[in-house]
């Protein structure tokens, strides 16, 4: 077959009113995993100035999601809670309310239990909204942390989900003051099954926005921190995010959670898994100018893995955050080195804070077409069945032609 057929395929509209042309920055949002800014003045006034700011990275007009579901129990905190969400839709922000439950045994008492905590908030929100607002309706996203762990699979997953899907329903159809859409945090591992397994169908029935906790995203790491990984140079950029955006259907949206804390419990001991907070990413021994170094670092890294998306991928994420920075309080240390309310101070530790190790180099490697680490016959395949299709167009030079094969010959092998 000849491999000299121009890239002639449509790209289509998206949703949120969105066209197919590239969008030269992606759009940031942040996790708050602490309640302190939703619980006073001054708080929540620091909170916006932090939100506004134009340094870089900048979230802006992006996307907040707040924990919340253990403040609000039996109704307690609601003026605290109102004051909250009308000062982040006041200041342009897009706000989730979120229940976590990072150690998920598979039970969906509590999880149905703190969704309807947060649903009966919304029913009673005396907040104005105007930027939250879809269709013409105030509406609020729902967000779930929900890991499973141990022995939990991802059917239960799959079928926690579709019970808070009922909740849901069952809200907007009350006319309830704040409607509800539903984002969910995705495990690599959970994707990884969803995959194998076909699962994507059950999951995208019941979930609006899925965000996958891709936290491997710096391929390659240096080899005294391959870690136990089978695929230490997998990119989490591509690897995980583009397979989700490439199973995102019309009318959803996918986004991508990136790590920022260098001190986590299960990140932190584990270096194969760390995103950005790693010693060598966060206090860079060759660099005169660490916090420079890691600002630049971090903004040059969500750039790159925004760049090596195609148009039509990038109408997959979520206009508002296509990366979720993981936490606000670790997006200061990565922007300005400024502490706001309710944030530690600014330092690196644990198993990865050896300075020798752990300091990941940013993907080149785009014949990688898989995104597993490596050049080989599987990424030929998926070159050839992108014949007469915009993917893969390794040289980005518009067509798919002997040029990109050339390209992927000359990078065979394992990724440098």
């Amino acid at each position: 077959m000849s491999m000299n057929i121009r890239v002639t395929a449509c790209l289509t509209m998206a949703t949120f009113g969105l066209s197919a042309m590239a969008i030269s920055a992606p759009p940031i949002g942040m996790m708050n995993w602490v309640t302190y800014p939703i619980m006073n003045d001054s708080d929540r006034a620091t909170m916006v100035s932090f939100v506004n700011s134009s340094k870089s990275p900048s979230i802006a007009g992006g996307w907040v999601v707040q924990e919340i579901a253990d403040t609000i129990q039996g109704g307690a905190n609601y003026a605290h809670a109102d004051s909250f969400v009308q000062a982040m839709d006041d200041a342009g922000v897009h706000l989730s309310l979120n229940y976590g439950d990072t150690d998920w045994n598979g039970s969906t008492t509590d999880v149905n239990q703190n969704v309807t905590v947060i649903l009966t908030y919304l029913d009673n929100c005396n907040a104005t909204l105007s930027t939250n607002v879809i269709n013409g309706s105030p509406t609020i996203d729902v967000n779930l942390d929900v890991e499973p762990k141990g022995g939990t699979t991802t059917q239960q997953w799959i079928s926690m989900l579709s019970q808070v899907r009922a909740l849901l329903d069952t809200h907007n159809a009350g006319s309830p003051k704040v409607k509800a859409t539903l984002s969910a945090f995705v495990p690599m591992s959970v994707q990884d099954d969803l995959e194998a397994n076909q699962l994507w169908s059950q999951a995208w029935a019941n979930a609006d926005t899925l965000i996958v906790m891709a936290y491997r995203n710096l391929p390659c790491f240096t080899t005294p921190c391959t870690g136990t990984d089978t695929a230490p140079c997998a990119d989490g950029f591509m690897k995980w995010g583009l397979q989700l955006a490439t199973n995102t259907p019309s009318g959803k949206h996918c986004a991508i959670a990136l790590e920022l804390d260098p001190t986590g419990d299960d990140i932190g001991a584990n270096c194969w898994k760390i995103s950005f907070g790693t010693t060598g990413i966060y206090n860079h021994p060759h660099s005169t100018d660490p916090e420079s170094y890691r600002r630049n670092f971090l903004n040059e890294a969500i750039q790159e893995g925004w760049d090596m998306l195609s148009s039509a991928q990038q109408q997959k994420f979520h206009p508002y955050g296509a990366f979720i920075l993981h936490s606000y309080q670790w997006l200061s240390c990565f922007r300005d080195n400024v502490q706001i309310t309710g944030g530690g101070a600014c330092s690196s530790s644990g198993a990865c804070g050896d300075q020798s190790k752990c300091i990941p180099q940013l993907a080149q490697n785009t014949p990688d077409l898989n995104h597993d680490g490596v050049v080989n016959a599987a990424d030929l395949d998926i070159m050839y069945d992108a014949i007469s299709s915009c993917a893969h167009d390794s040289n980005t030079d518009g067509m798919i032609d002997i040029e990109d094969l050339m390209h992927m010959l000359q990078s065979w092998g394992p990724c440098q």
